[in-house]
């Protein structure tokens, strides 16, 4: 059942024993609009398998205590956060739970006793309205959790809107903090083996073009989204980048401001091409992931696929199609 941001307190207010799940590599939008919604009306943290690294600075310097793989059969209610699909949560989703998500991935809300879903940048918005229309005081703390998690989700404010920018405002206005010290908590030196990651896998990329559009597909063992965001960087309209973790192949996918603008649409395709293959996947029309069980070279191939045709691209799907390969992926 979707409920208002005002109705959240209500709906929240019968449970005495509420967990706040984040999805698996918690990032920092997940942890800030966590750490707030627990402070404001009571409740533990907790994410599946672990947290990104800047999730983890972030919970560290919020002194949020999140539990990695807490038991949800423990809780009276489950809040699943910042997570739009069940492959997400890996197993750990409960048969009750509620949901306070911004993107548009409808996997989680079907079975959601209630749940508020926006189009919003960011998850932090959405939880900055529940706490003003519920009349919730916001400390320096709570607040800065959530600049935190708006600065990562649009990507330094690159994806805000005028709704992202008045409510930065007002969160710094609440906080009482410098908008310097929201980034300075997201400030980590680059990790070795981040660096080795995307390193490789730019060496190890298939670039392919149609007329003007360049899809690079690469393999690696971890960053994948950091190796996703390089290759786009670098130049690729679009870039897809797998992994192997255990029984399972994860794809995240990025792709430039001018491919989403003409419709390119990451989190359908993703959730396509996951289903497809016995998974699922989602996020945003720009940045995506999936998960499914397969060889990484074959779900690459379906991605690609799916880009080539469609709609965001001009001419039939082979029209104009080159090969610039460097070096294949590689299956693990």
């Amino acid at each position: 059942m979707r409920i208002s941001e005002q109705q959240y307190g209500d709906y929240i207010g019968p449970y005495r024993n509420v967990l706040y799940l984040c999805h698996r590599n918690a990032d920092p939008d997940a942890i800030g609009c966590s750490f707030a919604l627990s402070r404001a009306f009571g409740g533990a943290i907790g994410a599946v398998d672990d947290l990104s690294r800047t999730g983890a600075s972030l919970a560290e310097i919020l002194g949020a205590g999140v539990q990695i793989n807490p038991p949800v059969e423990d809780y009276d209610l489950v809040v699943v956060v910042d997570t739009s699909v069940r492959t997400q949560l890996g197993g750990k989703l409960p048969a009750s739970y509620a949901l306070v998500d911004h993107h548009l991935d409808e996997g989680l809300l079907e079975d959601a006793l209630f749940y508020i879903q926006k189009p919003a940048k960011s998850t932090a918005e959405i939880v900055w309205t529940i706490l003003k229309e519920n009349d919730k005081k916001v400390d320096k703390m709570a607040a800065l959790g959530l600049l935190a998690g708006m600065i990562a989700d649009t990507g330094r404010f690159k994806r805000a809107t005028p709704c992202t920018f008045q409510a930065a405002a007002e969160i710094l206005e609440a906080g009482g903090f410098a908008y310097e010290e929201a980034q300075e908590a997201l400030s980590l030196p680059t990790n070795i083996s981040q660096r080795i990651a995307v390193l490789k896998a730019a060496s190890r990329a298939e670039v392919m073009r149609q007329g003007d559009w360049l899809v690079a597909c690469t393999s690696v063992n971890s960053f994948e989204g950091s190796a996703a965001m390089a290759l786009v960087d670098l130049g690729a309209d679009v870039a897809f980048v797998a992994g192997r973790h255990g029984d399972l192949v994860r794809i995240s996918a990025r792709c430039s401001r001018e491919a989403a603008q003409r419709g390119l649409n990451l989190a359908q395709i993703l959730g396509e091409v996951g289903r497809a293959h016995g998974g699922d996947g989602g996020g945003h029309s720009s940045a995506a992931a999936l998960e499914a069980p397969g060889k990484p070279s074959a779900i690459l191939d379906a991605c690609r696929k799916k880009v080539f045709s469609s709609c965001a691209l001009e001419g039939p799907p082979s029209s104009g199609l080159q090969c610039r390969a460097m070096a294949r992926p590689r299956d693990r």
